[in-house]
């Protein structure tokens, strides 16, 4: 009679074959010989299986990162300049890139008008990210928009902190002919 159910899936190895498998797998993995009737039915792939998802465990992670960042951008801290004074300016592959806030105050919990010119770049999107650096503050991301009169334009608010004096960074990604992101270091006091 021809096997039926699982058993007709895996090559049937009788009993007294046993050492003989054992001589050529090495070992018994228990969980890799079942019983059925008097005969012992090999299931392969029990340790291969293993070896496949530690493959593909350890394969996914670098490739989860890759896929979440499309894009890598060259990061430029541009140092010297204090915003609370006026607009920060720094020259990339010959074109100026002046970066403003107002007011230049840098209130918290009121809305800032962030203010972008990168035209000698061309640029296709520019986005600025506030990061705190001192605390984690969250994503603080906004894409700013062409204006009429050629700035790049958005508004975003910074949060209060439990701190007095948060420092703040300020990374304007200009999307171009190369993706860039000039990082403005600044610092606000709570009152």
């Amino acid at each position: 009679m021809p096997p039926s159910g699982i058993a007709a899936l895996y090559p049937r190895v009788p009993n007294r074959d046993v050492p003989a498998c054992v001589a050529h797998y090495g070992a018994i993995n228990k969980d890799a010989l079942w019983r059925f009737g008097g005969d012992v039915v090999y299931k392969p792939g029990g340790m291969l299986t293993l070896l496949g998802c530690t493959v593909l465990a350890a394969a996914a992670f670098p490739i989860a990162e890759w896929w979440s960042q499309p894009g890598r951008y060259e990061r430029i801290l541009v140092e010297g300049c204090e915003l609370h004074k006026g607009p920060c300016r720094r020259v990339i592959d010959g074109a100026p890139v002046v970066f403003s806030v107002v007011p230049q105050t840098l209130p918290l919990m009121q809305p800032l008008r962030l203010r972008v010119s990168a035209d000698g770049l061309v640029p296709h999107g520019i986005q600025v990210e506030v990061r705190g650096l001192n605390m984690d503050m969250g994503l603080n991301r906004t894409r700013l928009a062409r204006s009429v009169e050629g700035w790049w334009e958005g508004q975003t608010v910074l949060p209060v902190c439990s701190q007095r004096r948060m420092q703040w960074e300020a990374a304007v990604r200009i999307d171009a002919s190369r993706r860039i992101e000039l990082a403005f270091p600044f610092t606000t006091r709570r009152q």
